[in-house]
């Protein structure tokens, strides 16, 4: 944000985008206990923008707020994990057809661009923002706004997980066939092929966030099994 655009923004508003940001990057960890006075000390201002900005911060599902006792960050359960990572099963293979039907050559050509970014050396974070970039762009050859503002979001949620459970300074060549795969076939007009793909990648990528989230200890292959039986009695 710019100094002019900062100048012109509510307080309420500046404290949310800084407050969201820090918990997006986990540099407030999940689970952590914030308090109104503290916040409104920090950036010199009433606790009446604090708490518009929080009240912002929990729509988002980001904190939870503590009758009489002030707010805490989401912390990471596997029903959070379950939920974001359900819903990107959900929209991330519909877009993937969908684009295969309406994509332009000029779209086909921004999305191959973005997949030679991952040639370069990348740490996790680079990558994961290179991914962010190209599976949005996905959806919005899908032609449909609200695919678009649910994939932007799904992505927000997934960088604050992906950053709880990997160290983004780590470095990796890895290069995406699967990524090649999908343009190919969005390129072709194989709207099943691509959702395939697509759906095949959020799998792998499930399993790997989740036994990830386990070996760090923030997920117990028991919570795993009764969130799963809780889904499936409800089903």
């Amino acid at each position: 944000m710019t100094a002019a655009a900062t100048a012109h923004t509510p307080v309420s508003e500046r404290i949310y985008l800084a407050l969201r940001q820090k918990i997006m990057r986990c540099e407030i960890v999940p689970g952590t206990t914030l308090d109104a006075a503290s916040i409104a000390s920090h950036y010199e201002v009433s606790k009446t923008p604090v708490r518009d900005a929080m009240q912002k911060l929990a729509a988002d599902g980001l904190v939870m707020i503590l009758p009489r006792s002030g707010y805490l960050v989401a912390p990471i359960t596997f029903q959070a994990v379950h939920d974001i990572l359900d819903m990107r099963a959900a929209i991330g293979p519909h877009a993937a057809r969908q684009a295969a039907r309406y994509a332009t050559p000029a779209e086909i050509a921004l999305l191959r661009q973005i997949v030679r970014e991952y040639d370069a050396p990348l740490d996790i974070g680079a990558m994961q923002q290179v991914a962010r970039r190209f599976h949005i762009a996905i959806a919005r050859c899908s032609r449909n706004k609200r695919v678009v503002a649910l994939s932007e979001s799904l992505f927000d949620e997934l960088e604050r997980l992906l950053r709880f459970a990997i160290d983004f300074t780590v470095k990796t060549g890895e290069h995406s066939d699967e990524h090649t795969a999908l343009v190919d076939a969005i390129e072709a007009g194989d709207g099943e092929r691509a959702a395939a793909i697509e759906a095949a990648h959020i799998k792998h990528s499930r399993e790997f966030l989740i036994e990830r989230l386990m070996t760090l200890g923030y997920l117990s292959e028991s919570e795993i099994r009764l969130g799963g039986a809780a889904r499936s009695a409800s089903e």
